[in-house]
């Protein structure tokens, strides 16, 4: 158990499929996501949740009500707020391995519910309570086509969140260095990839 009470995921009690949980992103007192979602796998090797399109949560947005990115030079520093928000964009299978510092996001058509892609989420390993599941994300992230195509997201901001101190040069080398081992993952086919995620259907 850390200072919060939450233990490390992959440990009983576990969820049972079709219970109601939060996920919530940011660090401890300040979250920056929450969003509840459905229950479909919980074990030693593996949390899966499902998020559906107009499921209505709670996102961090800048105080004067713009969007955290309207401003690139203040994006990691500007006073923030949270807001209640509609989720939108994808039908998303969330898929988190126990103590692997990141999570992918498994995308459908927000319409016909057909397989759009994979999104790789550098993220803390979860911790969790009985309610939910907390982790902290890290800006970088790697999308995977279907056609098993891939490329890094957001390196740029990973730069700005150096800039405007967010993280030190070593914790950017080590966020830098997750994308490197997902992509190996990726090369080889490995889980969660090879595990037919893009087949499933609430």
């Amino acid at each position: 158990m850390d200072d919060l009470g939450r233990r490390p995921s992959g440990t009983p009690p576990y969820w049972q499929r079709g219970e109601q949980i939060t996920w919530t992103y940011g660090r401890p007192g300040e979250p920056s996501w929450i969003y509840p979602m459905t229950v479909v796998r919980d074990d030693a090797e593996l949390l899966a949740t499902w998020l559906t399109v107009g499921t209505l949560g709670r996102v961090a947005i800048r105080a004067d009500g713009r969007e955290l990115r309207a401003d690139p030079a203040t994006v990691f520093t500007a006073p923030r707020k949270m807001v209640d928000r509609a989720f939108f964009a994808h039908h998303t299978l969330r898929l988190h391995e126990p103590g692997r510092p990141w999570s992918v996001l498994v995308f459908f058509d927000a319409d016909t519910g057909d397989f759009v892609g994979w999104y790789c989420n550098i993220e803390d390993p979860h911790t969790r309570d009985e309610s939910g599941t907390y982790t902290r994300d890290h800006v970088l992230d790697i999308w995977v086509d279907p056609d098993r195509t891939f490329h890094r997201k957001d390196e740029d901001e990973l730069e700005l969140a150096v800039e405007q101190g967010r993280y030190t040069a070593e914790e950017a080398a080590a966020i830098t260095a997750v994308a490197d081992e997902i992509e190996e993952v990726i090369k080889a086919w490995g889980p969660p990839f090879c595990d037919g995620w893009e087949n499933y259907r609430p």
